[in-house]
């Protein structure tokens, strides 16, 4: 009997597994598609916070945000590098590097966007 439910634990433990599987292209895909997103949502944010400004403003959040992007894609390939340096994870930690990133900026420029 115990060896019934311990085979039977395996069996549905496959199926469940083999059902949510993807390959590596098809987890780097998704990890773009979900990098995209929210590159989306932060250039939304952006737009609302710039029509905020005034002129000044505008040109310092302009400077910060093409320092900010050469940081994020400087600091998504050391991650990717680091972890996974010519393997084929390494996209897939690049992308999800870049969504961390991405997501810690939308919520710098959404509290900006609300000071008043």
């Amino acid at each position: 009997m115990k060896q019934l439910v311990i085979i039977t634990v395996l069996v549905s433990s496959t199926i469940c597994n083999s059902a949510h599987s993807q390959s590596q292209p098809e987890m780097n895909a998704t990890s773009w598609a979900e990098y995209q997103k929210a590159d989306a949502r932060l250039n939304a944010t952006y737009k609302k916070l710039l029509a905020k400004l005034d002129d000044e403003g505008r040109k310092k959040l302009i400077a910060a945000e093409r320092a900010w992007v050469a940081y994020r894609d400087a600091q998504a390939d050391f991650d990717a590098d680091a972890s996974a340096r010519g393997g084929s994870m390494e996209p897939l930690e690049y992308n999800e590097s870049c969504l961390e990133l991405t997501e810690a900026r939308i919520k710098d420029l959404t509290k900006a966007v609300s000071q008043d």
